[in-house]
Order: structure tokens, then C-alpha cells, then sequence
């Protein structure tokens, strides 16, 4: 009876065992240790970690150069296990495949590396492994590692001559190295280095994009269905929108107000050249470029080129104190709702500055113009200064 009483509990308890069992196999643990590290406390974070459908960080103490991350993904994901190292711009990076599963990890701290770690070896991770093996391998493979290495060593040598010849012996490594890394994807269409290589190659062109999209169609449901692939159908559906604002396309008309709340429209400007340049106050890059554009605006308005700015400020002080400063004398725009700016948004605008040049029209016929480049194409388009 007792045999029995036991057997029932055993029978009982098996679907939560393997429940149990099966959310252990969901969390990943991550056992790290960097030798040599300093001694003091310090913290290590843990970027980019896909869960929930989203991306999040984490954060751990670290100490003696020991660690350890615990929690799940959603999916293999690429993540940065970084430092913060006081006086150094860049915080020391390292890079792990993550997925659920045990993994270790062990660098050793040196200052004088690229990243202040060197000698990083990583296990546990299956799908970090097929990451090496797709480009470590294929760099070994071509014998492009060996090349680079030669060439890190002629620079700290300043022998010119021996970092052209490398070069040269680079790029004909490179069609090696290309064929390795298309002939691993081939081989392995259901992994998940697979899919993160195919993420970093968006076509440019409209042709590109159907094949590739077609491509990501005849992969594993599992692949297709992941939060990666749909961060690359959203890179897809971006490029698309790139296209149309491209060269050789007609610029999209926006309407924004000016300083005195008047609107004024792109549209505005057609049968005239107009430099449209998104920017703000904030912006150092855009300020130091504002001389350039005024000399611009000096030299060729009297040919027919006018200067239209679409500040992404949200704060109506800044923008018009960084106008009257930078004494820009053309027209000012901006809605005032920062990254949300209508116009920005229309072009895509993620990091300023940024401009187009349309000609009389209404077609972008270059973008992304600054410094000596804006005033050579200004030269192009209406002759050199006389």
C-alpha cells in the first residue's frame, strides 16, 4: 500500500518535474571572469538582451573580476557585456551570442588591447559558437586574420609600404573570405547567426530588397517569426522609404512654421534650387557646419540657390538665440516637437545634421553635403565663382 501511496505521488508530481525542468532550460545563466581586473567594486551591464519583445539591460557587481548574469531571452540575441572605464570615452566591450543556457565567460583586463580585454573565451552557447565558426572562421579561412594582424604591426612600424602591399593582399583575400561566409549560410539556413548575418546586409535597391524579402520567406518558421526578423522587415520597409527621398526622386513637400508663425512650404521653392537643412540648436556638429553653409549661401544665392532650415528643437529660445548667434540669414522652420518634427520625420531624419539639395523641379539631387563637399557639388551645379 505504502509502494502504491508512492508511486501515485511519483505519477502526481512528473507534470510539474518536467514543467520544472523545462523553465530551467528557458533562463540562461552567465558565470564571467576577468583575470587582472582592477581591485574596487565595480558594475558590468549586460545590453541589449531580448525579452518580452523588447530590449532591455542589466546590471550586476562585480567582484575580484567574477560575475554572473542571470535570466531568459526570448530568442538568441547578440548582446554587449560592457565596462565603464573612468577616463575612457568608450566603455571595454565583449560580445556574446546570448541564448538560454549555462555560459562562461573568461578575458583577461589589459589596458593596451582595443577593447581593455583581451583573450576572450566563451562556451555554453551553442548558437555563439556558430557566430565564430560563420566569421572568426571564415577570417582564418581566407587568411584574412593573418593579414590584419600584419597590418596592425606595419602601422605601429609606420611602413607604409608594407601596410599597401597587405592591403592589396586584402582585398584578394576578401573574395575568398566572401565565398566562406556564403557557403557557411548555405549550410546552416536554420541558425540563428544565419539570420543575424542576413540583418546586416539590407540591399540598397529596389530589386535587392524583393529577392532578399523573398529569401527571408524560405527560412524556418521559427527564424521568420522571431523578433529579429521583424526588426529586418522593418529595416526593409525603411529602406524602401529611403528610396524615395534618394537622389533622382522628387523631394516630399512638407509645410512647417516659421519664427513669426507663418508657414511656409517646400513647395514653395519649386523652380528655384533649394538647400533644405535639418539641424538644431543643441546640435554641435550642425553648428560647427552652419559657417559652411553660410558661405555657401554668400557665394551662390546670387546664382539662385536658396537655404531653407528645419530645426527638430523643441524649445522655441534655443533655436532662435542659436539662429541669431550663428547669424544665419535665410528662412527658419521648425513645429517645435523635437525628434516628432513632421518635416524630419518625412525624411527619415535620425541624426543631424542632414540636408538635401533640390533643384528648380522639385528633385533631391544630392544629400548629405557638408564642409567642402557642399560648396564642390554648389560648383557643379552653378559653375565655379566668378
Amino acid at each position: 500500500m505504502k509502494i502504491k501511496i508512492i508511486l501515485i505521488q511519483i505519477v502526481l508530481l512528473c507534470p510539474f518535474l518536467g514543467f520544472a525542468q523545462k523553465e530551467k532550460k528557458e533562463h540562461y545563466i552567465i558565470h564571467g571572469q576577468i583575470d587582472s581586473m582592477p581591485q574596487g567594486k565595480q558594475y558590468v551591464y549586460l545590453s541589449s538582451i531580448v525579452r518580452d519583445q523588447e530590449f532591455h539591460t542589466d546590471s550586476v557587481l562585480m567582484k575580484d573580476g567574477k560575475f554572473t548574469f542571470r535570466g531568459r531571452v526570448d530568442e538568441p540575441c547578440m548582446v554587449n557585456i560592457y565596462i565603464n572605464v573612468p577616463g575612457r570615452k568608450y566603455p571595454a566591450t565583449m560580445k556574446l551570442f546570448l541564448e538560454n543556457a549555462k555560459i562562461n565567460l573568461r578575458a583577461t583586463w589589459d589596458k593596451s588591447a582595443h577593447e581593455y580585454v583581451k583573450n576572450l573565451k566563451i562556451t555554453g552557447s551553442k548558437v555563439h559558437e556558430e557566430n565564430e565558426d560563420l566569421f572568426d572562421g571564415a577570417m582564418k579561412r581566407s587568411g584574412r586574420d593573418k593579414i590584419r594582424e600584419a597590418y596592425l604591426e606595419a602601422e605601429k612600424r609606420r611602413d607604409t609600404a608594407q601596410m599597401q602591399a597587405l592591403t592589396s593582399a586584402n582585398r584578394s583575400a576578401l573574395e575568398l573570405y566572401t565565398k566562406e561566409i556564403n557557403d557557411w549560410i548555405a549550410a546552416n539556413p536554420h541558425s540563428f547567426a544565419t539570420l543575424r548575418y542576413k540583418s546586416m546586409i539590407i540591399p540598397p535597391d529596389e530589386a535587392g530588397l524583393d529577392k532578399f524579402e523573398a529569401e527571408l520567406g524560405q527560412m524556418d518558421s521559427v527564424l521568420r517569426s522571431s523578433f529579429l526578423a521583424r526588426t529586418i522587415y522593418a529595416d526593409i520597409n525603411e529602406q524602401r522609404s529611403r528610396l524615395k527621398i534618394a537622389p533622382g526622386t522628387m523631394a516630399i513637400d512638407f509645410v512647417q512654421p516659421d519664427k513669426d508663425g507663418k508657414l511656409v512650404r517646400l513647395s514653395d521653392y519649386r523652380g528655384k534650387y533649394v538647400f533644405v537643412d535639418f539641424w538644431a540648436s543643441w546640435c554641435v556638429p550642425c553648428r560647427a557646419e552652419n559657417p559652411h553653409v553660410v558661405k555657401a549661401y554668400n557665394d551662390f544665392h546670387k546664382k539662385g540657390l536658396e537655404v531653407l532650415s528645419v530645426s527638430v528643437d523643441d524649445k522655441r529660445e534655443a533655436w532662435l538665440k542659436a539662429v541669431e548667434q550663428d547669424q544665419l540669414p535665410w528662412t527658419q522652420v521648425s513645429d517645435l516637437k523635437g525628434w516628432e518634427n513632421s518635416a524630419s520625420r518625412s525624411y527619415l531624419i535620425k541624426a543631424i545634421p542632414a540636408n538635401f539639395l533640390i533643384d528648380p523641379s522639385g528633385k533631391i539631387i544630392a544629400s548629405g553635403l557638408r564642409g567642402d563637399n557642399l560648396h564642390k557639388e554648389l560648383e557643379r551645379v552653378f559653375g565655379n565663382i566668378k
